[in-house]
């Protein structure tokens, strides 16, 4: 099944000519993985990693023990971490207490030793689950996971994060609500509706690193072409 929708989408001659065209990385989300809103109970997920590897040309995913889709890679002087929530979640309607993981505890320790030893200006952490927009499927309803994480992004004194997302059908970008946990705005970018929405949205982040006060600056652009939110900030508020 998986197979079939990877290669019917490569045959939409845009999509085609984008992968072509653009360096591209992917993560999945729960409709690349396996049913709407899938966890680390999903049947078959192992056939749906194979699948993903075979048809995304990224860099080696998961790690020797850990399997999954989570990888990193630079652009610059800015370090992405992609993020897989998918592979091994705990389900969406578990309770939510100390127990409920969005990225399980080896992920979440490979991503917290990506991000100490990160010498990057700008960190990316990139994601299909929103951290708040997602009322049913996101870190919005994983306290104890959201709360570990943003907790040791202030403990080890981690700047320059930033969080990007999908999912949602649409495309916005805020400083989380949460951010005091942080110690600086933490900035969620969702990149989400080029394909499934009215206003056929997408995000582009700019990153300038080689000012005096590197700066970061997104766009929320709609299909008929209008920007419809200009944010920017500098290194040194983050």
């Amino acid at each position: 099944v998986q197979w079939q929708h990877h290669l019917r989408y490569r045959r939409e001659k845009e999509f085609a000519e984008v992968l072509r065209k653009i360096p591209t990385y992917s993560m999945w989300d729960d409709h690349d993985y396996g049913p709407n809103n899938s966890d680390g109970t999903a049947s078959g997920k192992e056939n749906s990693l194979l699948g993903w590897k075979q048809f995304w040309a990224n860099p080696a995913t998961g790690a020797a023990s850990v399997p999954g889709s989570f990888y990193k890679f630079s652009r610059g002087e800015v370090d992405f971490f992609m993020v897989d929530g998918r592979y091994h979640r705990s389900p969406d309607e578990s309770p939510d207490d100390a127990e409920k993981r969005m990225l399980g505890d080896a992920q979440f320790e490979w991503l917290m030793d990506g991000l100490k030893s990160s010498q990057a200006k700008f960190k990316v952490i990139a994601s299909g689950s929103t951290l708040q927009e997602s009322e049913v499927d996101g870190w919005r309803i994983y306290t104890f996971a959201r709360h570990r994480l943003l907790d040791a992004i202030k403990a080890e004194s981690i700047s320059g994060v930033m969080y990007f997302a999908g999912d949602v059908h649409r495309s916005l970008v805020h400083e989380h609500h949460e951010s005091e946990r942080v110690g600086y705005p933490l900035i969620e970018v969702i990149s989400s509706g080029v394909a499934n929405s009215k206003t056929l949205s997408f995000a582009t982040i700019d990153f300038d690193t080689e000012a005096k006060d590197p700066k970061v600056r997104v766009r929320i652009i709609h299909g008929d072409g209008k920007v419809h939110d200009d944010k920017s900030w500098s290194l040194s508020q983050l």
